[in-house]
């Protein structure tokens, strides 16, 4: 599920802009979306291309989005260290995002800035689905577009569908100007269905030298405590006993929902990692729970609740597993979190040796 990194330029020297309408309008329309535990924004105003280079590397975001001024071929303002216009040209930007995407996976860029187009088609030589402007646009028309955008992606639906809404929505308004974003594709991935489940447990003894996968389930909003059970479960992963995967694996150009229930259909484990943040997930209850919870009664994988902080799971479909770490105290409770974390990766192993023992234990 996507970060966004939304980068602001308006220098001195150019038009005002209502930049701070447009972030704040798409914020609240993520805030309100039925996905929006699934999205995390990271805003940079002023930016100046020393700070958009550092800002691609600090966040590895998914989803780039510029607000600002473009200059057809010659590139789009940024702000030089006076705040004044310095152009980056769309061979710079897109050297930039060919690195980053090395490092991290970028799905989506929207250049909404006029006469953008020209940077969008350098920049799609590297990135799935880029948006750029192929004339000058109005504000209102600009900030319609981008919120019909970012409220059809969160509510879960495809970049194309999130295209067409922002059009959608220009019209709507009577904004005018439907005509001008332009959407490139790069080179995306086709399709494909989930792995189908298996149609029953292992019946033959387990490759001990083959670690067994390991999904995490979490909130993003939570990204520091799978961080730091990540780190627990080096020694693990390490002695190939475990492989984990979570959704930050996903590489560009992946309809990331699809990759999330594959990868849930062949875990052998699943680990849910229980905050109040995972308990608000619509995403997570609707479709990682539903299908883990499947996987687990069918026998098919063991799932696992890791309670990190206080929250209420009564009348949960995973209220009577047995949770860890012990006696289901929340990781956040413990004098020494370490320890803590220290007894959950206990009980995770002892399911491994378990699993390869061909016996699906009780309890972790």
């Amino acid at each position: 599920m996507p970060k966004i990194l939304m980068l602001a330029a308006n220098p001195n020297d150019t038009a005002r802009l209502r930049i701070g309408e447009e972030v704040r309008d798409i914020s609240e329309g993520l805030q309100r979306a039925s996905h929006r535990d699934e999205f995390e924004i990271v805003q940079r105003w002023a930016v100046r291309p020393r700070d958009l280079q550092r800002a691609m590397l600090e966040e590895s975001p998914q989803i780039v989005h510029f607000s600002g001024h473009g200059a057809g071929d010659a590139g789009l303002y940024f702000e030089d260290v006076s705040g004044n216009s310095q152009l980056v040209s769309g061979a710079a930007l897109a050297g930039l995002f060919q690195l980053i995407g090395q490092k991290s996976p970028i799905n989506c860029v929207l250049l909404n800035g006029c006469y953008s187009q020209a940077q969008a088609q350098a920049i799609v030589e590297h990135i799935p689905y880029v948006i750029g402007m192929s004339d000058a646009m109005g504000d209102r028309a600009a900030i319609e577009f981008a919120v019909g955008f970012y409220d059809a992606l969160g509510a879960g639906e495809s970049v194309d569908f999130a295209f067409e809404s922002g059009k959608v929505a220009m019209a709507l308004n009577s904004t005018g100007d439907e005509d001008v974003p332009v959407l490139l594709k790069g080179n995306v991935k086709t399709k494909t269905q989930p792995a189908s489940p298996p149609a029953s447990p292992p019946v033959t003894n387990p490759d001990l030298n083959e670690p067994l996968g390991v999904f995490i389930s979490y909130s993003h909003k939570d990204e520091g405590l799978k961080e730091e059970l990540e780190i627990h479960l080096s020694a693990l992963t390490r002695q190939k006993k475990i492989k984990p995967w979570q959704d930050r694996a996903i590489e560009a150009g992946t309809e990331w929902d699809d990759a999330i229930k594959s990868e849930l259909e062949v875990a052998q484990i699943i680990l849910l990692l229980v905050t109040p943040r995972f308990m608000a997930s619509n995403y997570i209850h609707d479709i990682e729970l539903a299908q883990a919870m499947e996987r687990h009664k069918a026998g098919t994988a063991r799932v696992i609740p890791i309670i990190l902080k206080p929250v209420d799971f009564k009348g949960t479909p995973f209220e009577k597993l047995q949770a860890l770490p012990k006696d289901a105290k929340p990781v956040t409770r413990w004098d020494d979190q370490d320890e803590a974390f220290l007894d959950v990766v206990q009980g995770i192993r002892r399911v491994v040796e378990s699993w390869h023992a061909m016996t699906l234990p009780e309890t972790p």
